[in-house]
This record gives C-alpha cells, structure tokens and sequence, in this order.
C-alpha cells in the first residue's frame, strides 16, 4: 500500500470505501468532487489516499487554510482557536479500512496533509472528533496527535443526510472541536 495526493479519478472508488466505512451516502460524488478542490491551493494538494492500485483503504481529507468555513456540521467556534480563522487549515475526515487499522497509516495520512499545510503556511489545524467512535478511537487518535478540545457539539452531524454506522439517520452523535498549533504562540 502508499499513500499519494488524492485525484479526481479516485472519487468513485472513495465514495465506495466511504459508504462502507463511515455509513452510505455520507459523501456524495459531487461533494468529493466539491472536496477535491477544496484540497488544492497554490498547486499544493492536502488531501491523500492510501492505496493499492486502485483500491482505496484510508482517506485523509484535508482543507488548506482560506479554503474552507465549516466541517460537515454547522457548529464552530473559531474564537477560541486563538488563531485567526484563514490561517487555520481543517482536517475534515481519516478514514481507514479495518484491514489497514492499527498499522500506523492514520498517522502518515495526516504528516502528509500536514506538511502540505506548512508549506502553505497554516498556522493551525481545526477538526470535529466523532466522540461516539469506537473506543473513543478519534478523540483519543487526535490528542495523541497533539490537539486540544475547544468545544463540544452534541448532535453535530443530525442534518447530514446519510445513514450513520452507529445509530442510523438521522446521526445523533456527538463532535469535539480540537485545535492542532502548527507555530509556538508568544
């Protein structure tokens, strides 16, 4: 397996692992698409796949600083990153096929997405943790990673439509704001 930039050739095989990662239709094409692009700035692209041909086992999408104004839910708040808002890049999902779990790739998909955002020069990564993950597996992920909770967000993702993995549709589970500090603060 590797991990490389995602393409938009890889957007039908992504929806495919998404749908059966996450829950069905918790992208759309069009909104990978929409996503794709929203990955690109300055040349420089966030978002990568882990891969083996063209079989998809991991995604970490990632948005530069400037690119984006919210995750897949409504609530942020972005006066508590201590970071002005278009100097705070977003990592909207990582995702991994059980078969590709527990080998380290999490961590390498997001330094990939992260050295995209230092040659942008983010200053800050925002992101929504899914408290309700399997054994708390996203929150405990990210603060390993670094990140500190700012807030919480219950029933951050009940107006996506999709069928959520954990309690069906509409999603009642809850989000944690964390904030990533890619400079020291003074």
């Amino acid at each position: 397996m590797e991990i490389r930039e995602l393409t938009l050739k890889d957007i039908p095989a992504v929806k495919a692992f998404t749908d059966q990662t996450i829950g069905k239709n918790y992208f759309s094409e069009k909104e990978l698409e929409e996503n794709f692009h929203k990955s690109v700035s300055q040349g420089i692209m966030c978002s990568f796949v882990l891969s083996e041909g063209a079989k998809i086992y991991g995604l970490r999408l990632a948005y530069p600083p400037g690119l984006w104004t919210k995750g897949k839910g409504k609530k942020l708040r972005s006066d508590l990153w201590q970071v002005p808002a278009d100097k705070v890049a977003y990592f909207q999902s990582l995702f991994l096929a059980s078969e590709a779990q527990g080998q380290g790739w999490g961590p390498k998909l997001s330094a990939a997405s992260i050295a995209a955002f230092r040659k942008l020069g983010a200053e800050a990564i925002a992101t929504h943790a899914w408290k309700e993950s399997p054994n708390n597996s996203s929150m405990r992920y990210l603060t390993k990673q670094g990140f500190k909770s700012v807030a919480t967000h219950p029933e951050y993702w009940i107006d996506v439509d999709y069928e959520c993995v954990l309690d069906g549709k509409p999603c009642r589970c809850t989000a944690e704001e964390m904030i990533l500090h890619l400079k020291e603060k003074p």
